[in-house]
C-alpha cells in the first residue's frame, strides 16, 4: 500500500507504541524505511498523535502542523515514504524470523468487550484534570525510562487491605500495557493488611467481560483474572506489599489510598513512589448504590491507567 492522501490523523498505529517508535528510529537512522504495515485506527489521544507526528517530521516523512487528532495540516514526502516501503518489507521479514527477537512484539487478542470499553475510555482523556495528569505522567516517565534501559517494568499497586482499588490498579495496568502493546510489564498489588479480594470489585470486573476463576477455597482465595484468551492471567489475592510474590527491588509503588500512603513512610527497594489515591467504594457496600460506585471506581482506575500507558 502506498499512501496517497492528505490526511494521516488515523494512520499512526505503526508509530503509536514505544517499542515500535524505538525500532522505527533505528530503521530511519540507518536509512531504511517502510510503509506497508501502517493500518487505520481510531481514537488516538492528541498527545499520542503529536508524539508520532514529531517522529514522522523528524525523519522527513511529512511536514506540517497538528491541530487535533482529527485535523492535521501537512505535506507528505512521498519519495521518502516510497523508500520506507521498499526497504521495510525485508526488515519486517527478518523481524518475524526472530533475527531481532529483542524487538519482536507480542500480539494480544483481548476480550472484545474489554477492548471496546478501553477504546471508548481513550477518547475521554480530556476529562482528567491537568493536576491529575501531572501525577500520572510520573508513572509514564518511569515506564519509558525502564523501556529505554531494556529492563522489566514492575508496578506494585498498594492500598490498606489489598482488596479493591489496588487489585483494580494491578489488573487495569496489565490491560493497558497489552492495549498499547507495551512489552515486559509486570503488575502486582499489596497492602498493609491481609484480607481478601473483595467480591464487589470482582463483580464490577465481571460486568465488563473479565473471566475470573477462583482457584483456591481458602478464606483469602487466589483468583486468576483473564482479559484475553490463552494468555497468562493476573493473579490476585490479598497480601502485604512486601510479600515474596511481589518484587523486592526495582519497582514503582503506586499508592491507591491515603491510609496506605500515610502508613507506609518507607518502602524498601522502591525506585519511585507515586500517590494516586482513589475514593473507597467500600463506603457503599450493601447500599442501593453499591454496584454503581464500584463500576465508577473501576472506570476511573481504568481511564487513568490507560492514560498512563498512552504516554509511553
Amino acid at each position: 500500500m502506498v499512501l496517497r492522501q492528505q490526511e494521516l490523523s488515523r494512520y499512526f498505529s505503526l508509530f503509536s507504541q514505544f517499542t515500535r517508535l524505538k525500532i522505527m528510529q533505528e530503521v530511519a537512522q540507518s536509512g531504511e524505511a517502510g510503509l506497508n504495515h501502517i493500518v487505520e485506527v481510531n481514537g488516538l489521544h492528541d498527545a499520542t498523535v503529536r508524539n508520532n507526528l514529531t517522529l514522522l517530521k523528524k525523519y522527513n516523512f511529512i511536514t506540517g502542523n497538528l491541530k487535533s487528532s482529527q485535523h492535521l495540516q501537512y505535506k507528505v514526502n512521498y519519495e521518502q515514504l516510497d523508500l520506507f516501503k521498499q526497504q521495510f518489507d525485508d526488515w519486517f521479514d527478518l523481524l518475524n524470523q526472530n533475527r531481532f527477537p529483542e524487538h519482536k512484539k507480542t500480539i494480544i487478542q483481548m476480550n472484545a468487550n474489554i477492548n471496546n470499553y478501553a477504546h471508548e475510555l481513550v477518547k475521554q482523556f480530556d476529562t482528567i484534570s491537568s493536576e491529575r495528569k501531572a501525577i500520572l505522567d510520573r508513572i509514564s516517565a518511569y515506564i519509558r525510562t525502564k523501556q529505554e534501559q531494556n529492563k522489566p517494568v514492575n508496578l506494585v499497586y498498594i492500598c490498606t487491605h489489598n482488596s479493591r482499588r489496588s487489585h483494580l490498579g494491578q489488573i487495569w495496568a496489565k490491560v493497558a500495557s497489552d492495549y498499547y502493546g507495551i512489552n515486559n510489564v509486570n503488575t502486582f498489588s499489596g497492602g498493609t493488611q491481609v484480607t481478601a479480594f473483595n467480591i464487589n470489585a470482582i463483580s464490577a470486573l465481571q460486568r465488563l467481560g473479565f473471566n475470573i476463576q477462583r482457584t483456591t477455597t481458602t478464606a483469602n482465595p487466589i483468583y486468576h483474572v483473564y482479559h484475553n484468551d490463552g494468555y497468562e492471567p493476573s493473579v490476585c489475592f490479598s497480601k502485604v506489599y512486601d510479600d515474596p510474590q511481589n518484587p523486592s527491588s526495582e519497582f514503582a509503588a503506586i499508592m491507591t489510598c491515603s491510609d496506605a500512603d500515610e502508613n507506609c513512610p518507607f518502602i524498601s527497594g522502591v525506585e519511585i513512589r507515586v500517590s494516586t489515591t482513589y475514593d473507597d467504594p467500600k463506603e457503599f457496600d450493601n447500599t442501593p448504590l453499591q454496584d454503581e460506585k464500584y463500576d465508577e471506581r473501576c472506570r476511573q482506575i481504568a481511564l487513568e491507567t490507560l492514560y498512563v500507558f498512552s504516554k509511553v
